[in-house]
């Protein structure tokens, strides 16, 4: 091969730079998906809610609302899934099924990966020299069009609730139309890190990680673990509640004679609820309690009071005093505080400090401690004015409660097993 046929040979294997024109016109292509995934994202979770409700209105025939009410509710439905509210000239509505809430956090997870798997522009590079070439890497631009475009669209669904009944003010869905979007983006990633199918955002996403604290990273495994255990604890004392008073709840149903249709929407809405009941469980097990209105159920007794007729609310215990073993359930986060301790204590050195190997355990302590005490905000709410204002927990009182409780279990297990492996 003669060199004019090398340098031609070289010439084709060498990528044009695109023009300016070339390049504009990708970055506005880039953008337009973006904005568009993320307006499809919030169409479809509207549609998911939108279609039950229709289906139950066209199957009653006692409905007294239009159809165009009914397209109203499922914008409440849909704002409420946001951490919105919902109100009336007379009564406001904040309570969140969170069981719903996942249906557009699962679509907009889906929607993102979507946007990432766009082809890279040209100024990405699985060499990240600093912040700016990560965010180009991750495609950050696009993320951030991505949940404009899905707040574009939930403000409009809470302008087409105002056809209903009851009109979704737009101050306090705007978090809900960022943060629901954000969590997507965040589980897209992960996935993404998992299987690492893009060299660029997989090359970003090490770059960020050896950025993180070294307690948060050795801290992750062990707060995902405990936190597990203690929503598997919960939903025992709902599976329990549940079984036990079974037949006062299927008593209750059959009082309200909704016929089919009600039956099926009021078995609906209160599953939608179930991720919410486990969060008011696990504030009843580190001690603040769960409250219903005027009805309190703590570890020592539960109040009497006037309850919504929700046939799952009467698995509550009746008032008066409970069982005087019950406090005993205390011992649930202060377990889980000390698997903490345990794994916190298996990460360091047999000779290391104490201090060294008290400080997984303190950070999976407070990580897990501000995801309850956002869960918590997110699970209770209430109807205001009026006698259920408050449903659901105290996310503070409950957060504290739990960092005590954990940090306890953690620090003496940390402590025995020190002191332990220093005799050996």
């Amino acid at each position: 091969m003669t060199v004019q046929e090398r340098l031609a040979a070289l010439r084709e294997q060498t990528p044009v730079p695109p023009t300016f024109v070339v390049a504009v016109a990708r970055r506005v292509r880039a953008l337009t998906m973006a904005v568009a995934a993320g307006v499809l994202a919030g169409l479809v979770g509207w549609l998911i809610v939108a279609v039950p409700v229709l289906l139950a209105w066209v199957g009653d025939p006692f409905s007294s609302v239009s159809v165009w009410q009914s397209l109203g509710i499922a914008g409440n439905l849909w704002a409420l899934a946001h951490g919105g509210l919902v109100s009336t000239p007379d009564v406001s509505v904040r309570l969140s099924p969170l069981l719903l809430t996942v249906v557009p956090i699962l679509l907009t997870r889906y929607a993102v990966g979507q946007v990432l798997a766009e082809p890279p522009s040209q100024a990405a590079s699985t060499h990240i020299g600093g912040f700016a070439g990560a965010w180009t890497a991750l495609r950050a631009t696009e993320l951030v069009v991505f949940v404009a475009g899905y707040a574009g669209i939930g403000l409009l669904v809470a302008g087409l609730a105002g056809l209903g009944q009851a009109g979704v003010p737009v101050a306090p869905l705007l978090p809900g139309l960022v943060w629901v979007p954000l969590l997507g983006i965040v589980l897209a990633l992960v996935r993404e890190r998992r299987v690492q199918e893009h060299p660029t955002i997989d090359a970003a996403l090490r770059w960020l990680a050896l950025r993180t604290p070294m307690l948060i990273r050795r801290g992750l495994a062990p707060a995902g673990e405990a936190l597990a255990g203690l929503m598997v604890a919960a939903l025992l004392v709902v599976v329990a509640l549940v079984v036990v008073r079974i037949g006062r709840i299927g008593t209750l149903t059959q009082a309200l004679d909704a016929g089919w249709t009600g039956i099926v929407v009021l078995s609906l809405g209160q599953l939608l609820l179930l991720p919410n009941m486990l969060i008011w469980a696990l504030g009843w097990l580190t001690g603040p309690g769960v409250s219903v209105g005027s009805v309190h159920i703590g570890w020592q007794q539960a109040t009497g009071g006037d309850l919504p007729l929700v046939p799952v609310l009467a698995a509550l215990p009746e008032p008066g005093a409970l069982p005087e073993l019950v406090w005993l359930v205390s011992a649930v986060p202060v377990l889980a505080g000390a698997w903490l301790g345990w794994r916190g204590a298996g990460s360091a050195a047999r000779l290391a400090s104490w201090w060294s190997k008290a400080q997984v355990a303190l950070a999976a302590a407070l990580m897990i401690t501000a995801v309850v005490l956002v869960l918590s905000w997110l699970a209770s709410g209430g109807l205001t004015p009026g006698l259920l204002g408050t449903v659901g927990v105290q996310p503070l009182r409950v957060a504290g409660a739990l960092l005590g409780e954990l940090l306890l279990g953690a620090t003496v297990m940390v402590t025995v097993l020190h002191l332990a492996r220093r005799r050996l």
